[in-house]
């Protein structure tokens, strides 16, 4: 909105600051007209005319003071009483400059030059008065001067000869003028920028507001979300679990060469799937914040022999050579997270770079350790390189016949991942020579004290015998059955309290349905064998407090869908005491 200039259009809030202003003002006024009438009065003894200008001042002045102490913001009045009673200011002005003109005009008549010098000073100052008290409504001020003012010129006329003292005192008035407009144009230029700051303040208390509530809701969203993540991924998890461990043991069985295509097709299909499902939860719980790191001294060494050991299948089906660089180093870092990082990595080696050699190892780098894995595939080309960390990007591949299955989440996991654990991972590729990750920032670790190892057998689980805890019949007949094809002497039941004889591990799922959880069940049958049995805990749950639990209890974990290698690994490394 542009200034208020106009002298003689008010509006509510000018009026405002007049009475604001003119309380104070007009008091020192009576204080100005005492002293000058006192002057009149004592340099016209017994004439009327001092007394009487005197008295009126007087009573013109309290009134405007009473009227502006009325209406200063402090009492509330409607916008049409400060108008009419801004009216009322000017009427009350005009008669005060009025009655100030008029006694300059006596002066001149009765009295010397001295007394009329004295009373232009008098007359000055009110007047520039008004000017400070009254430029919130121009026509007050301009009121004020202009009906006093132009007397006293003329009262000088009259006193001399010579018009140039009258001229001055015009060109007085004529300076007061325009220093009240320009001084309203400066409140009314402040004012306009208050109201302009105080409607910006409004909007931005408004947007914050909104912005606040806009949080909570996706603070809310976000709980829901990792709610049901949590819930469904134990419910899609159970049954594809028990297809890959069904499946697993239908290959063990007499099949003819039809029936184990079609078994193999199921298998590559369930693989597909889980990795599919575990790529979206991975991502989902990286965005919810699900994901909580528990680092832990990790044997480098035994840590890549297992990946080489859980890969060695996939490499193989996709015509690669896996190998790995052997390590005595031990690292502090989440074992389970890095080895999810690695196996992304892996995993877009062999689908992008099949019949590649693949390479993994350590390198040192800046003073810590690092992961590298190299293929010798077909590469990505340099303005790809960043882009390959995005969300379901996903890239064409000549050798696997164009574009590859996957969702195109595997290497965001892997950066999510990697900030997560303060690791930082970098990429270089040259098309057509190959691709090169590397996993940097790994801290080196001391390597703990540990019991000496058993000595192992030629078939590890044979005559093992396994307590199995599941509520959820069709996966524990599934597991039961592919135990037992390893081996195994299985003792399976819905709750610890189904199995009464002692065993030398125990496989329990964590969610249980006669409210109990896996981990109580172990308990359990630790306390009534009076020993600290191996376990190890199945689980479809990925969220971080049922993994914080388990972690609490010192006891590893398996994610559904478990692989059968992963789970006949884990089994052996518990009855050996690995």
């Amino acid at each position: 909105m542009p200034p208020q200039t106009q002298p003689f259009r008010t509006e509510p809030w000018q009026l405002r600051y007049l009475f604001d202003l003119g309380f104070q003002g007009w008091l020192v006024h009576i204080g100005v007209v005492l002293l000058t009438g006192s002057l009149l009065i004592a340099a016209n003894p017994g004439v009327a005319w001092p007394a009487f200008w005197t008295g009126l001042m007087l009573v013109l002045s309290g009134a405007m003071a009473a009227l502006s102490k009325a209406h200063s913001s402090a009492e509330r009045h409607s916008d049409h009483d400060y108008i009419r009673a801004g009216w009322g200011h000017t009427v009350l002005t005009a008669l005060v400059g009025l009655t100030w003109g008029c006694g300059a005009i006596f002066v001149s008549l009765h009295s010397d030059f001295n007394l009329l010098a004295i009373y232009s000073l008098a007359l000055g100052g009110t007047a520039l008065g008004a000017v400070s008290s009254q430029h919130g409504v121009p026509r007050s001020a301009f009121v004020s001067i202009w009906t006093s003012v132009p007397l006293l010129a003329a009262a000088h006329l009259m006193e001399a000869p010579s018009p140039v003292m009258g001229v001055m005192v015009l060109l007085y008035a004529l300076i007061l003028s325009l220093l009240t407009v320009r001084m309203h144009r400066f409140l009314a230029t402040n004012h306009n920028l208050t109201q302009s700051l105080d409607g910006k303040v409004a909007q931005l208390t408004e947007t914050s507001a909104e912005l606040v509530k806009a949080r909570q809701e996706a603070e809310d969203a976000n709980l829901s979300k990792s709610r049901f993540l949590a819930q469904a991924s134990h419910d899609l998890r159970q049954p594809i679990h028990a297809i890959g461990l069904l499946t697993a043991s239908l290959k063990d069985t007499r099949l003819n060469r039809e029936q184990r295509q079609m078994v193999g097709s199921i298998e590559s299909s369930v693989e597909s799937v889980t990795s599919l499902f575990g790529s979206l939860l991975d991502i989902s719980r990286l965005d919810v914040g699900g994901v909580t790191p528990h680092p832990a001294p990790l044997d480098l060494g035994a840590f890549l022999d297992q990946v080489v050991a859980l890969n060695r299948e996939f490499a193989t089906k996709s015509r690669c050579r896996l190998s790995h660089v052997k390590s005595a180093a031990w690292v502090e870092t989440d074992g389970n997270l890095l080895l999810t990082m690695v196996q992304n990595v892996l995993t877009n080696a062999f689908k992008y770079a099949p019949g590649s050699r693949v390479l993994i190892g350590p390198r040192r780098i800046g003073g810590k350790l690092a992961l590298q894995i190299c293929d010798c595939g077909p590469g990505i080309e340099p303005s790809q390189l960043e882009a390959v960390f995005s969300e379901f990007y996903r890239l064409e591949s000549v050798e696997a016949g164009g574009t590859v299955e996957g969702m195109g989440l595997g290497l965001a996991i892997v950066r999510g991942l990697g900030d997560l654990l303060g690791l930082e991972v970098r990429l270089s590729s040259v098309p057509g020579h190959g691709t090169s990750i590397v996993i940097a920032g790994l801290k080196a670790a001391a390597q703990p004290r540990s019991g000496s190892a058993r000595k192992g057998r030629t078939h590890p689980l044979a005559g093992k015998r396994i307590c199995l805890i599941d509520d959820d019949e069709p996966v524990r007949r599934a597991t039961a059955g592919l135990l037992e094809r390893w081996g195994c002497v299985v003792k399976s039941g819905a709750g610890a309290d189904e199995i009464a004889e002692e065993c030398d591990a125990i496989l329990a799922d964590m969610q249980l349905g006669n409210a109990m959880s896996g981990l109580d069940a172990i308990a359990a049958i630790r306390r009534r064998s009076e020993k600290t049995i191996p376990a190890v805990i199945l689980t479809g749950h990925s969220d971080a407090e049922t993994l914080e639990k388990i972690a609490a209890a010192n006891l590893p974990v398996l994610s559904k869908p478990v692989r059968p290698a992963e789970l006949r690994a884990m089994l052996t490394r518990l009855c050996l005491g690995l």
